[in-house]
């Protein structure tokens, strides 16, 4: 009988699609590990899902007019397809907002409660008056108490690690609009969290396998002394309180997300009553991958409502990553920092980024990722290395035709091979199971590092001028490397291996075995390239379309307007010379073009993130419009062009040769490389003037 696991990932947050610390963080070393468990012969449940409730989500709604289920919809969307492009896959893949994860929600609430570990008490809030909503105490920033940490938000200073209550916090202020909220005093239900703290340490001591970050973290969040928490919120999005008197609020969303899990396990085996059978038993093993921001709500509050519920299994392993940086500071799509897995699988092969984040995985400490480095780290490592051996075995085998393990007089390079191969499916398999998937990664790459050497160093080609069991030999242990390459790389770049499995007659996946069984030779498929090198054809110019959601007169000079402009996940504000061309009136709703990778400048005291596309001529300035079914937020792309996120100056930008030239009827912008025009397009929609400016028209 196979022994069952479950395996699950951090349910993203979805007011914004995910960027690629999200994927480091938790998604792929998830579907690593899943893939790996698969293959030695486990018997799985994988989940994760949207995490669709919470007050971000309730501003971005009240911000752009739209009904919440409306933003958690479309990112819940293109998450899924995030994760399909990029290989990582889920039994169940659940939606908080579902009447699914509601009842299950409920059911464990009621449980809690009858258990005696509910109670009712008053608590300070803060409310932002300008937003008419409480906040979420993570939404208040102010300076800590403790260490004068100047960003602390109002549930831990990210500095020192201390929990704090938002009205600790020195000058506290709304992240949302830097306003300074109002105190006030409201009825919750409460977690009894604190009389868990002896039961929780213990338990966190006995989790001696754990890596070192994850424990100390816990450790020292338990010695500061646990306090009660706060389970419901005064919002009108998320799971109803299944009380009397609580009608105007919801469950928090920290408590509801994290019975995702038993969500999800539930979805896989259609009905809760078996999930939690399941959960109860002593030797079911679970797995979380999560991002180190999440360790405390894994290692200690998720086992704490376990306990309360009763007779639950705890988590066997919480892996938490270390972030994934972008030049020094953390990925946040917020803020505009990295990368989104959008832009990223629209440049690159899904393959290629996994490799990438493989290779610089953050499980100990956080690590930088450079999107040169990386393009350099494909080209040099997976293609010149990895995939110009696979390519040079193969081709080889697939004219010599079958071989078997009797055709062969292995020389002392064979027998090395035979001995590294054993000996780095050996570490590859052992690593795994410690859930140390980067030294597993390091340990496959040293493999395919060797293979290259020795197909080098055994020069098949001179072997086999003489068509004997010398050649034979050199033919079989170059693809037998190539198949271990392939059967243990599955779990790391699942469609290359599936594809050279397939030439070697494999058309289901290869279980991981501690021997591996390599009886003969052989290629069903004439081998083709796997890869093709990143070619560079970046062009420094970062463009997005915005909408333009108000305008005030520059109170520091006469002819300049102050733009606020929406981009969809972002805000941000230009300062603007185009007074004298248009009203307030006409500008705001307009949604136009923006260069968002311009450095910040200061301009008469206010300062300028970014410059807007328009054209001048005697009649005045014309704007370059996008069309109105355009997203906020949306790439506007040369060409074929793709944009390297790198910060311009404004003398940079003036370089560049952009004109507007009559194309079909219309007059539209276009950048000139070598006096030829490249043509700016959303989609398949085109950027027309507002206007009838002449051929020619400089873009300023």
């Amino acid at each position: 009988m196979k022994e069952k696991v479950f395996v699950f990932a951090a349910l993203p947050y979805v007011n914004s699609s995910l960027h690629l610390g999200h994927i480091a963080g938790a998604y792929l070393p998830y579907d690593v590990f899943r893939r790996f468990l698969k293959l030695r012969g486990y018997e799985v449940i994988a989940s994760s899902g949207s995490d669709e409730h919470g007050t971000p989500i309730t501003l971005k709604a009240i911000r752009e007019g739209i009904p919440p289920e409306e933003i958690v919809q479309k990112f819940h969307k293109i998450n899924v397809e995030i994760f399909k492009r990029m290989s990582i896959e889920f039994d169940a893949y659940i939606e908080t907002s579902s009447e699914l994860h509601k009842e299950i929600t409920t059911s464990f609430l009621r449980k809690l409660k009858e258990n005696g570990y509910i109670y009712e008490a008053e608590m300070t809030q803060p409310f932002c008056v300008k937003e008419n909503i409480f906040l979420a105490d993570r939404y208040v920033k102010g300076k800590c108490p403790h260490c004068g940490y100047e960003s602390a938000t109002g549930d831990q200073c990210e500095n020192c690690g201390q929990t704090l209550e938002p009205n600790e916090l020195i000058n506290p202020l709304c992240i949302f609009d830097q306003t300074t909220p109002e105190f006030r005093q409201t009825r919750h239900l409460f977690f009894k969290l604190s009389t868990l703290q002896d039961e929780l340490l213990r338990y966190i001591e006995s989790r001696d396998s754990w890596r070192q970050n994850v424990l100390s973290f816990s450790k020292n969040f338990i010695s500061r002394g646990l306090k009660d928490r706060p389970i419901t919120r005064d919002l009108n999005w998320g799971v109803d309180v299944p009380f009397e008197g609580y009608d105007d609020k919801k469950i928090y969303v920290w408590f509801e997300a994290l019975i995702g899990y038993l969500t999800g396990v539930s979805s896989v085996l259609g009905n809760q009553e078996d999930a939690l059978a399941l959960w109860k038993t002593p030797e079911i093993k679970y797995y979380h991958f999560v991002g180190k921001d999440n360790i405390v709500f894994h290692s200690i509050i998720w086992p704490a409502m376990l306990i309360a519920h009763g007779e639950m299994t705890l988590p066997y392993y919480v892996a938490a990553n270390e972030f994934l940086n972008f030049q020094g500071e953390k990925f946040s799509k917020s803020k505009g920092t990295g990368y989104s897995m959008l832009q990223l699988l629209e440049k690159y092969n899904s393959e290629f980024i996994r490799f990438g984040v493989l290779y610089n995985l953050p499980e100990e400490h956080d690590s930088d990722f450079s999107i040169e480095e990386f393009e350099n780290r494909v080209n040099n490592e997976l293609i010149d290395k990895f995939g110009n051996f696979v390519n040079r075995a193969l081709v080889l085998s697939f004219k010599k035709g079958p071989v078997t393990v009797d055709q062969i007089a292995q020389s002392e390079l064979d027998l090395e091979a035979e001995s590294n191969i054993r000996e780095k499916l050996s570490s590859i398999i052992k690593e795994m199971e410690g859930v140390h998937i980067r030294n597993a990664f390091k340990a496959w790459l040293e493999l395919a590092y060797f293979g290259n050497s020795y197909i080098t160093n055994r020069k098949p080609w001179e072997a086999c001028k003489k068509d004997d069991a010398n050649c034979n030999a050199a033919i079989y242990t170059g693809t037998k490397i190539v198949y271990a390459l392939a059967v243990s790389g599955q779990i790391f770049l699942p469609e290359t291996s599936k594809r050279i499995l397939s030439w070697l007659g494999y058309d289901q996946p290869v279980e991981l075995k501690d021997d591996l069984n390599f009886p003969v030779s052989r290629l069903t498929a004439k081998p083709e390239r796997l890869f093709e090198k990143i070619v560079n054809n970046e062009l420094n110019l970062n463009l997005k379309v915005a909408q333009i959601d108000g305008v005030s007169d520059h109170p520091n000079a006469e002819k300049l307007y102050l733009l606020d402009l929406n981009l969809g996940d972002g805000k941000r504000r230009i300062v603007s010379g185009i007074k004298n061309s248009y009203t307030k009136e006409e500008l705001l709703g307009k949604k136009i073009i923006v260069v968002t990778n311009l450095k910040p400048a200061v301009i008469r005291g206010e300062t300028s993130s970014g410059m807007l596309l328009a054209a001048e001529d005697s009649k005045g300035i014309h704007l370059v419009l996008a069309p109105e079914s355009a997203i906020n937020g949306e790439e506007v792309k040369v060409g074929n062009f793709h944009s390297n996120f790198t910060e311009i100056s404004i003398e940079e930008f003036r370089k560049l040769d952009i004109k507007t030239v009559k194309r079909d009827k219309d007059i539209v912008p276009a950048l000139f490389i070598e006096n030829k025009p490249l043509f700016f397009e959303i989609n398949a929609g085109r950027l027309v003037l507002d206007g009838t400016p002449e051929e020619g028209l400089r873009v300023k």
